[in-house]
């Protein structure tokens, strides 16, 4: 009889061990399944957080350099006003308007992605380019007589409105540089990446 009991006693201590060693086998799996998951997690969240740097990034610069083609294709206009004889046509008012409307539809967007040091800075390339298509149309409207062009009635105001042109140009290419690269070096990353060639950054 005690042959049974010990018999007994030996299956059940195998049993408790065999139960005992599965649950904790159990809990260490799930452990490190449970682990796995929060790193998961966290590289997920890491991921879309810089997807998300990435994208404003990117809708900046796009903004920026949309912002600097229109002042170009303003500056463009302007330069066509200058050396006209005369400058009486219609269409040239007329692409006047329509690159200082684009202009103002592409500094909203500046506005928008910011910051407000750009900002700044765009709207002070606004007044220079509205100030400019109103020097050069005060000139034109004085002289409707005149034999030259703008440029030659009044030099030194061309003069002027350029290095006014390069002022602002200049500090708003600036601020938006710094914007860009600070904001690059404040995103999360992932893996190796550079800056871009091309544009602003």
């Amino acid at each position: 009889m005690s042959a049974v009991n010990d018999t007994v006693a030996v299956a059940l201590i195998t049993s408790l061990s065999t139960l005992s060693a599965a649950a904790l086998a159990g809990v260490a799996t799930a452990w490190v399944a449970g682990r796995q998951l929060r790193h998961q997690s966290v590289l997920a969240r890491e991921g879309r957080a810089e997807r998300r740097a990435i994208d404003h990034r990117e809708m900046r610069r796009e903004a920026y350099e949309k912002f600097l083609s229109q002042a170009d294709a303003a500056y463009r206009v302007l330069d066509d006003g200058w050396i006209a004889r005369p400058f009486t046509e219609l269409r040239r008012w007329e692409a006047g308007f329509a690159a200082r409307r684009a202009l103002d539809e592409a500094y909203i967007r500046v506005r928008l992605v910011g910051p407000d040091d750009v900002a700044e800075r765009g709207a002070e390339v606004l007044r220079s380019i509205g100030d400019e298509f109103r020097l050069h149309a005060r000139i034109v409207n004085g002289s409707p007589d005149a034999a030259g062009n703008a440029a030659e009635l009044e030099p030194s105001a061309r003069s002027g409105a350029l290095r006014a042109r390069v002022a602002s140009s200049t500090e708003f290419v600036t601020v938006a540089r710094r914007a860009l690269e600070s904001e690059l070096l404040a995103a999360p990353r992932t893996g190796p990446g550079s800056a871009g060639q091309d544009g602003l950054v």
